[in-house]
């Protein structure tokens, strides 16, 4: 009888300690929300192995359309949050993120490489990834040969009908070219500026996908889209006629942003991954998979990044004005020069 509780006791040991094993071989999990093409572009595969290594953990990235529809479904999952962390806010809805109590502030190792004019969270919040960048105007230098220069050359005559635009009403670099004329020329300067820009547009699309197949098919010679743009026509497609500029006016300043989320159970593990970003095993593989600038200074950068229009200067409006007054200056614009 005592050989038999023996045995029965000595299982129970075997299969305790089995089970307790298993379980302390569960890796933790990190889910990242972020936006559908931050994952099709590849960064989190050539990236995570190495960060999953390391802290013998999983990392689970989730997408859920752009960067507005994730940020919206954080704020309806706040009460109960699903995600460690949002990888992708962009600048225009920074105050909406930093007012919304989603993020705890962590402060990162290697925040002080950061350049001082990126960092706009003195709480840190929100950390820096990627970026400077801007928007610029594309054009097909084969048709062009002496492309615009600055804002104002944009309304030479010789431009009529060339640009085409990204409606801002239903497209992020068609806000942004928005807002970047309001910081040019001011919020009573930018309605008398589009007036006369009206005679440059080709057309006015929904989103960037359909403005750039226009573009693309020679529709017109000139589109808003991106500084990189170049540099990847040359690495994936072996084109150099496409070129790209920034008004001398200055560029309009693209960042985005990482946060860890209020409420997170994984909040070390959180912090060790935003720590990860502005890591070097990071940061030099931002360029060739997010077609946007690491956002520490001195990272390497593939050659063919000699391609990417160079901003003499970086232009911005305050995220808090962006937040509250964007929606006016948007119906302004919709009323005096859309008429409708």
């Amino acid at each position: 009888m005592k050989r038999l509780i023996s045995i029965f006791v000595v299982f129970l040991m075997i299969f305790s300690f089995t089970g307790c094993q298993k379980e302390a071989e569960t890796p933790p999990e990190l889910t990242i929300y972020t936006y559908d093409s931050f994952i099709s572009y590849g960064l989190p595969e050539a990236t995570n192995s190495i960060f999953e290594q390391k802290y013998n953990c999983k990392i689970n990235y989730l997408s859920f359309g752009d960067s507005k529809e994730v940020l919206n479904r954080l704020l309806l999952e706040k009460d109960n949050p699903q995600a460690d962390i949002f990888v992708g806010i962009n600048m225009d809805d920074l105050d909406k993120a930093l007012s919304s109590g989603l993020f705890v502030s962590y402060k990162p190792q290697n925040a002080d490489k950061i350049p001082s004019d990126y960092v706009l969270d003195s709480q840190w919040r929100l950390t820096p990834f990627e970026g400077p960048n801007s928007i610029a105007i594309l054009y097909d230098s084969e048709k062009i040969k002496n492309p615009p220069k600055s804002f104002n050359d944009l309304l030479k005559p010789e431009f009529a009908n060339t640009l085409i635009l990204e409606d801002p009403r239903t497209s992020g670099p068609g806000m942004s070219f928005l807002l970047w004329t309001i910081a040019v020329y001011g919020e009573n300067g930018y309605v008398d500026y589009w007036k006369q820009l009206k005679k440059t547009i080709f057309h006015i699309y929904p989103g960037w996908d359909a403005a750039f197949e226009a573009f693309t098919k020679g529709e017109a010679p000139m589109v808003i889209s991106y500084d990189t743009d170049p540099a990847y026509f040359y690495e994936e497609e072996q084109i150099t006629k496409y070129k790209a500029i920034i008004p001398e006016e200055g560029g309009w300043m693209y960042l985005e942003f990482a946060g860890i989320i209020n409420g997170t159970k994984n909040l070390k593990l959180a912090q060790e991954y935003i720590d990860f970003m502005l890591s070097s095993e990071f940061q030099k593989e931002v360029f060739s998979h997010q077609w946007m600038n690491p956002i520490i200074p001195d990272t390497p950068l593939p050659d063919y990044a000699t391609y990417v229009a160079k901003a003499n200067k970086y232009l911005t409006l305050p995220p808090e004005e962006i937040s509250q007054k964007s929606e006016q200056w948007l119906q302004t614009w919709i009323e005096e020069v859309v008429g409708e």
